[in-house]
């Protein structure tokens, strides 16, 4: 670390040679910065202060009734988009810059002009707008100001009515699209169902519940015809058992009514034993018994019931007579089922034959059905979203959503707010100083000396006898110290020059001010 020290300080003791090359260099840097510094223009900064009131009362009242805009999010964007050429070329209309433009290329500067010149800010959490505009001239730099207050809350105004207008528009096309694809709809649903008349589903029944009941319908029409089959082979069986003609004979003690009495009364035990009393056959048996004993007890007293002969002639058996009608009501009740199983079977045959038709009618009828519905859910939210439009735009219309309150209005600038002159005149003091400084150690690089013994020694690497030390005579001292006097001066002169400086430019005394 001394071995450092002492060689920058060797650095600046062969630098001091040149001091004066590097006190010329600052004061030539330091004039033409000071020079230039002091005919700059002056720039005027005009303010305006916004504030943007988005709380409204009919938010709450109109929740769900209404489209709430986030205009936060609005008012933000529109800062973004102030500074768009649009919004710029009016503003030049508004302050008329336009004027000084002749061709397309003057108006491009004049923009360009403008988009480094305005200046927009805020402080989110209060919801205050800063506009700001820089220019040479006070009264343009307010104007300009001005201009991008009313752009901004035109723009952010305009803005949502535009949106409701565009919206509107927008939905009324699309319910008049909706509005033709639901009449498509509901022609193509009519005419589907005028083609396939008595295919469709709730007429007649549901086809499955109809094979159900017709399967089951035939079941039990089956069963019916095989138990009428058994009931008439068992009639014709009985029948075939029973004379057509009561025989008369000599000698017998009963008469003929009272053995067929006794033969109905021996097949009724019979038929007793195998159905029960509401069979029937056993009802008829009992009829028939019944019938034989009033035709005995209304027989003549003394009349047997034989013939005069005594040889049996024979008389017509009302059992049989009444058995072979009853046989013919069998035979045609069975007929009748068969015609009805018949019928069945050809119910089942048709309904399976229009299975498929049947089931491809109800699945094209559930596709039309189903984009019916679509379409109709979709028209219908495009109905409440343009009664919540034209809500909305007749309360963007009607009331305030947004409120633009002007709490510092623009004004003439009095004190221009740029350049300042004393802080760029203090770094071009401290620019001309480094300058100076560099230059020195610069030219004492590019000569260098050897400023002990030690450092010879090192770089030529030979042995060093010794060293003569300089004994200054009087005069040359005195001659030394009045130069070391004469550089102190010219530096402290550089520093009175920036201090005049520093109190002309806080009298307002300047170049530029002197020029104008």
């Amino acid at each position: 670390m001394y071995e450092l020290l002492q060689q920058v300080l060797g650095y600046l003791k062969v630098a001091s040679r040149y001091k004066w090359w590097g006190l010329m260099t600052a004061w030539l840097v330091c004039l033409s910065g000071w020079i230039f510094v002091s005919q700059m223009p002056d720039r005027f900064t005009a303010q305006a202060k916004v504030y943007v009131d988005t709380r409204s009362v009919l938010r709450p009242l109109l929740q769900g009734l209404a489209i709430q805009p986030d205009v936060d999010a609005r008012v933000r964007l529109m800062t973004r988009l102030l500074f768009t050429r649009p919004n710029l070329e009016k503003i030049a209309r508004m302050t008329d810059l336009d004027l000084a433009a002749k061709d397309e290329a003057a108006m491009e500067a004049i923009v360009n002009h403008l988009k480094g010149s305005l200046a927009i800010s805020s402080a989110r959490k209060e919801n205050i707008y800063s506009l700001a505009a820089d220019d040479p001239d006070p009264k343009l730099a307010k104007r300009l100001v001005q201009a991008m207050l009313t752009v901004f809350v035109e723009q952010a105004l305009g803005e949502s009515r535009r949106d409701s207008d565009s919206a509107q528009r927008f939905l009324t096309q699309q319910i008049r699209e909706y509005e033709r694809r639901l009449q498509v709809a509901e022609k193509n649903i009519e005419e589907f169902k005028r083609k396939h008349y008595g295919l469709l589903p709730g007429q007649g029944g549901d086809l499955y519940d109809q094979l159900q009941k017709t399967y089951a319908q035939l079941e039990e029409a089956k069963l019916a015809l095989e138990e009428a089959i058994n009931r008439r082979d068992e009639m014709a069986r009985q029948l075939e058992d029973e004379e057509p003609m009561f025989m008369e004979f000599d000698g017998g003690t009963d008469s003929p009514l009272d053995m067929r009495i006794q033969a109905l009364e021996s097949r009724l035990d019979e038929m007793l034993v195998k159905y029960t009393a509401r069979h029937p056959e056993v009802i008829a048996l009992k009829h028939s018994i019944a019938q034989l004993k009033k035709q005995r007890d209304a027989r003549p007293e003394g009349d047997d019931g034989f013939g005069d002969d005594g040889m049996g002639g024979g008389e017509s058996n009302p059992i049989f007579q009444q058995m072979k009608i009853a046989l013919s009501e069998a035979e045609a009740n069975v007929a009748s089922l068969k015609a009805r199983v018949k019928a069945y079977e050809d119910k089942i045959k048709k309904l399976s034959s229009q299975m498929d038709e049947r089931l491809k009618v109800e699945t094209e009828l559930k596709n039309l059905n189903r984009d019916y519905e679509t379409i109709k859910a979709n028209y219908t939210k495009l109905l409440d979203r343009r009664e919540q439009a034209s809500l909305s735009e007749s309360v963007e219309q009607n009331t305030d959503t947004v409120k633009f309150r002007v709490v510092d209005p623009p004004q003439v600038p009095s004190k221009p707010s740029a350049p300042n002159r004393i802080l760029l005149s203090l770094a071009v003091l401290a620019g001309g100083l480094v300058v100076g400084v560099g230059l020195t150690l610069v030219l004492a690089l590019l000569r260098p000396t050897f400023i002990s013994v030690q450092q010879l020694r090192e770089v030529t690497r030979l042995p060093v006898l010794g060293a003569v030390s300089m004994n200054w005579v009087p005069a040359v001292q005195k001659k030394k110290w009045h130069e070391f006097l004469r550089f102190c001066g010219a530096s402290a002169g550089l520093l009175v020059v920036f201090a005049v400086l520093v109190l002309m430019e806080i009298k307002g005394i300047n170049l530029y001010s002197i020029n104008v």
